[in-house]
């Protein structure tokens, strides 16, 4: 499927939309298994399982059918146009993302108004409602089930990446965002092209369509942390009244770790050592120290993975001039020792060369 095909797609009215717009009204109830009671005492609908695909707007093209590999773990619907959803609950994660217009929405009580490009990203079970759409708004989700996308979540992680950890533990708290964030991904080109290329191969399924849908969708996660990384970034520094944002912190750990001190990164962030020592620990829940000798590690494990070092270059080239030191931090980290991890990736290799 093209995008001008996708773009017409997503545009046409169905019979159902041509209804709402002339004044009809869909019964909700229909679709409620239970009404039950949420967030101070208020009653809303409780959607059991994929039961949202029996009222989400037809998307299909008619050539093809979602991946069934993908059934029970990612559905992807457009929102039906002049039609108005109550506030609801579901067990599934949502992922909304405008493609054209705005959407209005209330999410756990609080007014959220998402604009073209941006992605809203609910918990399951969270209250939330869904406002009129224009004829010129278009509004996705992708439905996922929760043990699916924190798998993704993990999938995007690259080796002993503890920024990756700890932006990660972030998101899924969720906790300063009441169950959802917003990503302001609004002038992110690369989002929008991954989300047309997901819905393209999703509407019109090739015969490596699973594959290339997991794959899409974790290339969008990891564009997504790149997002959420950049507004926390700016909230740090916003909030903090040193002006320092950990991330930015452990970013220049992560690219320096070889040369870097206490006293030369504070000094880089303009704080004291120890501002910047109880920072860490109280929002990483790492030591300097420790978040240094985990890079250090990590890029042992690179070299020795890349079967380029022995173990003894390795230790040597990131700094460790001791070697039983070496090696139980090593264990420690990576569970075996470091020849054992050596060989174990030189198998890997081999297995993967001979696919």
């Amino acid at each position: 499927m093209e995008i001008e095909e996708l773009n017409r797609t997503l545009s046409k009215l169905s019979d159902s939309e041509r209804e709402y717009r002339d004044g009809a009204t869909f019964d909700w109830s229909r679709y409620g298994d239970e009404v039950v009671a949420v967030v101070n005492g208020r009653q809303v609908m409780q959607l059991k399982g994929w039961s949202f695909a029996n009222w989400s707007s037809a998307v299909g093209t008619g050539r093809g059918r979602a991946p069934i590999a993908l059934d029970n773990e990612l559905y992807i619907r457009r929102h039906s146009r002049f039609n108005p959803m109550p506030e609801h609950v579901h067990s599934y994660v949502e992922m909304s993302y405008v493609y054209r217009g705005s959407c209005p929405q209330v999410v756990n009580s609080e007014e959220v108004l998402l604009r073209e490009n941006q992605v809203l990203l609910l918990d399951s079970n969270c209250p939330h409602a869904i406002g009129s759409l224009g004829e010129q708004d278009i509004m996705v989700s992708i439905c996922l089930q929760p043990s699916f996308l924190s798998r993704c979540l993990e999938e995007t992680r690259e080796g002993d990446d503890w920024l990756g950890d700890f932006l990660i533990s972030s998101l899924s708290e969720r906790s300063d965002h009441n169950r959802y964030v917003r990503f302001h991904s609004q002038r992110n080109n690369r989002v929008r092209r991954i989300f047309q290329e997901l819905l393209c191969e999703y509407l019109e399924p090739s015969s490596h369509a699973d594959k290339i849908i997991l794959r899409l969708f974790q290339l969008l996660i990891a564009e997504l942390m790149n997002v959420y990384e950049s507004d926390y970034v700016r909230r740090e520094q916003e909030s903090s009244a040193a002006g320092v944002s950990v991330v930015s912190v452990v970013r220049y750990i992560q690219e320096h770790f070889l040369t870097c001190t206490l006293e030369g990164v504070a000094e880089r962030f303009f704080v004291s050592p120890n501002y910047l020592s109880a920072l860490l620990k109280k929002k990483t829940g790492r030591t300097y120290l420790q978040l240094v000798q985990d890079q250090k590690l990590a890029h042992a494990a690179d070299l020795l993975a890349t079967g380029s070092a022995t173990v003894e270059d390795a230790a040597h080239a990131v700094g460790y001039e001791n070697m039983s030191f070496f090696y139980r931090k090593f264990r420690s980290a990576y569970g075996c020792p470091p020849a054992e991890w050596r060989r174990r990736a030189s198998g890997r290799a081999q297995v993967g060369d001979r696919l």
